[in-house]
């Protein structure tokens, strides 16, 4: 598996990376990863806590308003065009096909693209450290996006981000005329909470909309 780091310019449609645009994987490997907890949290807690990563898929319309959130509480989005396949607490609980390094992730979640409905223009794909660890602490993992084929587009090395980063806008998908279009974020995020991480995103993608002209 490469731990190479990516390129944060990588921007192209699905195709244009050659990807299948059907179905995409957005998904998590790590190597399970024990915290010690410091300071006055140690007097207190006997048992050392481990990392927790998740994976979210937030879809928003073409306003930049989120219309739905994919992730452990809610694995599927209404229209059942994206599914979560299951909560993976430690990188380590799902059985040994789904340890690091395994034939199996231990996160992913299944877009099918052509199944999305049409006022859905954006798809934001986040990471979040549950227990608010940064994700450089991980002993090593990373998260990668690939089609039902197998070939990937990209690989983010968890050892790699920012020393503070706990929260992770991976990637953005924007709907064009006949394809979607892939941009590489690795935007570290402010918010611990999911919900303000697709605020921030909104906050973003509202940014970067064309302005109107006026009459």
């Amino acid at each position: 598996m490469s731990t190479t780091a990516p390129s944060p310019l990588l921007s192209d449609s699905l195709r244009g990376l050659g990807l299948d645009a059907g179905t995409l994987f957005f998904a998590l490997n790590y190597e399970f990863t024990k915290i010690e907890p410091k300071g006055l949290l140690k007097r207190f807690k006997k048992n050392q806590s481990a990392m927790d990563i998740d994976l979210a898929c937030v879809l928003y319309d073409d306003n930049c308003v989120t219309s739905d959130i994919v992730w452990f509480k809610q694995l599927r989005d209404k229209y059942e065009s994206i599914k979560h396949q299951g909560d993976s607490l430690n990188g380590k609980d799902r059985g040994e096909q789904a340890m690091y390094l395994a034939p199996l992730d231990q996160e992913q979640i299944r877009l099918e693209l052509e199944k999305i409905p049409a006022h859905i223009t954006h798809i934001a794909l986040i990471a979040n450290s549950y227990h608010g660890h940064p994700f450089s602490r991980v002993k090593t993992g990373e998260i990668h996006l690939s089609d039902d084929e197998g070939n990937r587009c990209f690989e983010v090395n968890l050892k790699q981000l920012p020393r503070d980063c706990t929260t992770l806008w991976v990637a953005h998908l924007r709907r064009s005329v006949d394809d979607w279009h892939l941009t590489l974020q690795n935007l570290p995020l402010t918010a611990e909470e999911l919900a303000g991480a697709a605020q921030e995103v909104a906050h973003e993608l509202a940014r970067a909309l064309p302005i109107p002209q006026s009459i």
